[in-house]
C-alpha cells in the first residue's frame, strides 16, 4: 500500500490524530537513528526522537513542499538532539596555528581506504564529542560544512578543523583496529 505523504500532511495540519500517528510511524525509526548517532545515548536518543516529532506537529503549518518532509523532519531532529548537547555543555576546539594545510593532505587518502560504511559508523561513535558530531553532520547526514556550523553554532573555521582533525583521528583508528 503506497503512502501519500503529501495528503498525511495536509491532514496533519488539521491535527488528524490519525495521520500523525501514521506519520510517526513512518519516520520514527529514522529520526531515532539520526538523534541516536549525535547523542549516543538511547534514553536521550529517544526523548530527542519524542521532542522532535512533537515539534514537527507543532509547526506543521510552516513546512512547505520548497524542500522534502524527510529532510525537513531530519533538520528538525538534529538540531533538537543537538539543543540537547549544548545543555550538557559540548565543547569545540576553536582551529589554532598548528592546523597546517600538511595535515588535511594526510588526510586527503582517507576517501581511497574501502572499509565498509558500518565499521566506520561505529569507529566515529569512539571520536571525542566534537568530532563526532562533525563527522557524523558532514559524513552521514551529507550537510556542507557552512550548513554544519549553522546547525551547531560554531564558526566554519572550526567545523573544518574539527572535521581535519576528527577524519585524522578516525583514520588511526581504522588503521589500527581494521
Amino acid at each position: 500500500m503506497e503512502v501519500n505523504l503529501d495528503a498525511l500532511i495536509e491532514n496533519c495540519k488539521k491535527q488528524d490524530s490519525k495521520a500523525r500517528m501514521e506519520v510517526y510511524q513512518l519516520f520514527y525509526g529514522s529520526v531515532y537513528n539520526t538523534c541516536f548517532r549525535i547523542l549516543r545515548r538511547q534514553d536521550e536518543a529517544e526523548d530527542a526522537m519524542q521532542d522532535s516529532f512533537i515539534k514537527v506537529f507543532e509547526k506543521i503549518d510552516t513546512y512547505n513542499s520548497s524542500v522534502s518532509f524527510r529532510a525537513w523532519l531530519k533538520r528538525i531532529a538534529i538540531n533538537t538532539a543537538i539543543d540537547m548537547l549544548r545543555k550538557k555543555k559540548v565543547v569545540f576546539l576553536e582551529l589554532d596555528e598548528r592546523t597546517s594545510v600538511a595535515e588535511e593532505e594526510d588526510v586527503d587518502n582517507f576517501h581511497d581506504n574501502m572499509l565498509k560504511v558500518e565499521s566506520i559508523k561505529k569507529r566515529i561513535e569512539t571520536l571525542s564529542e566534537g568530532y563526532r558530531l562533525v563527522l557524523t553532520l558532514h559524513l552521514i547526514e551529507g550537510y556542507d560544512y557552512d550548513e554544519v556550523a549553522e546547525i551547531l553554532k560554531i564558526s566554519n573555521s572550526t567545523v573544518r578543523s574539527q572535521y581535519i582533525r576528527g577524519k585524522k583521528r578516525l583514520l588511526e583508528i581504522l588503521t589500527v583496529k581494521g
